[in-house]
């Protein structure tokens, strides 16, 4: 009876370590600068956006489709091991993105096929060699699936079936596309690895903030990995979206899928050395590729902006667009194409400052600064500065006018609260002195 029991508890022993023997698969991505990779993105969208009409809450029906094929080649490597810059040829890219049953389809310029995408301080930078982007273009391609994060999925060590492991923090940020990161539980966990195919399940949740509004994600996503050869190579994503009103977006709720292929390629001669010349080095982008290019439709003046403004309002009239600063409304600026002058003329600083005076709602009450501004390209810029109250709110207001040396004539206003103009800085300048006009004499 004694030995009974003991092969009794043999037996057990073995039935509770057994599985410490499981087999265990590495599943690491090790990037290397000069990797290159095929991908291919598919998005769809479904949901509503809550706006107000005319004082009543009211809900449009959003749809959206998305597809981006392009040839990627990691060009650095972070201190975390993930890709932090890399250079993409944009083979397809093309939106259509429906709002109320009003589709609108967004492409990519052939001169801006070449782009760079660049992770600095938690945020990828996406930007053209070649120039400015506009707003549309850096939507279309800049805020697409971070594929710069996806080795970041992977938990970097071997795992058993069945085993799980939290995704890090700053990878689901990048993932999430999320200005900063509230909270998140998203888990991954090996399903099963069937002819050297690993299958990785990912749940979970995600708040964070974009663009000054609260986001709530809820995630359910899998993805496989070549287990002979490090890679992930495919991933569908799913998740249910709800995102708050914020200064400059609407509140929705949307269900978006996105389906990523990637393959590992040889070095295609468009991302060659020498097809990457043009390619900035260093840590961060120069300046002038990071702003964006605005053109007026009717072609009555063209500028640059930096990106954290965001447009918020557009008509034949005029543009309007306000300033986020890390989510925080800073000021808004209402740009407005003026009557026309005769050629060689515009209003002068006496007409203008009554023309900005007599702004509905406007009432002025302690003008702060007046003059020129030096500007190139035979235009002329003039600058009033005042304080005072904006339908019975307190304001500072910035107001520009730009001439071209043809008549036509451009106002810009910024509005802000006092206490922001600090932080608005020069950056009402820097956008009134690029204004410019197409064809005029420079």
């Amino acid at each position: 009876m004694a030995a009974w029991r003991s092969l009794v508890t043999v037996a057990l022993t073995l039935v509770v370590v057994c599985p410490a023997w499981a087999q265990t698969y590495s599943l690491a991505e090790t990037s290397q600068p000069g990797d290159c990779f095929r991908v291919q993105l598919e998005m769809s969208l479904t949901g509503e956006m809550r706006v107000h009409k005319e004082t009543k809450a009211a809900s449009l029906k959003l749809e959206a489709t998305a597809r981006h094929e392009f040839p990627e080649r990691i060009l650095s490597v972070g201190s975390d091991g993930l890709p932090e810059k890399s250079a993409r040829i944009y083979e397809k890219a093309k939106a259509i993105i429906s709002v109320d049953k009003d589709p609108g389809e967004r492409s990519l310029r052939a001169e801006r096929r070449l782009l760079v995408a660049q992770r600095t301080k938690d945020h990828l930078m996406v930007y053209s060699p070649a120039g400015p982007l506009s707003r549309e273009e850096l939507e279309l391609t800049g805020e697409h699936f971070d594929t710069l994060a996806l080795p970041g999925l992977l938990p970097g060590r071997a795992v058993s079936t069945g085993e799980t492991w939290k995704i890090p923090n700053a990878v689901v940020q990048a993932l999430c596309n999320f200005e900063g990161l509230t909270e998140q539980d998203l888990v991954c966990k090996l399903e099963e690895v069937k002819e050297q195919v690993a299958r990785v399940s990912v749940k979970g949740s995600a708040t964070g903030i974009d663009l000054g509004a609260l986001a709530k994600l809820s995630i359910e996503a899998t993805y496989q990995v070549d287990v002979n050869a490090k890679r992930l190579t495919r991933l569908e994503w799913k998740q249910k979206d709800e995102r708050d009103q914020g200064p400059a977006s609407p509140a929705t709720s949307v269900q978006m899928t996105i389906i990523l292929t990637r393959s590992a390629i040889e070095q295609p001669a468009a991302l060659s050395d020498v097809a990457l010349v043009s390619v900035p080095e260093g840590a961060e982008p120069p300046l002038p590729l990071t702003q964006l290019e605005y053109r007026d439709g009717k072609d009555r003046f063209e500028m640059l902006y930096g990106r954290e403004w965001q447009t918020v309002s557009q008509s034949n009239e005029h543009v309007v667009m306000r300033l986020l600063d890390r989510g925080d409304f800073v000021a808004q600026v209402t740009i407005t194409p003026w009557t026309k002058a005769d050629k060689g003329k515009h209003l002068s600083p006496e007409e203008f400052r009554q023309a900005m005076a007599e702004t509905p709602g406007w009432d002025p009450e302690d003008e702060l600064q007046t003059g020129e501004v030096p500007a190139d390209g035979n235009r002329w810029v003039y600058r009033v500065s005042t304080l005072g109250e904006l339908d019975g709110t307190k304001v500072m207001q910035n107001f520009y006018l730009v001439a071209g040396p043809d008549g036509r004539q451009v106002v810009l206003a910024f509005t802000m609260p006092p206490k922001q103009a600090d932080r608005l800085g020069t950056r009402d300048l820097s956008m009134a002195v690029s204004v410019d006009f197409p064809g005029a004499q420079k």
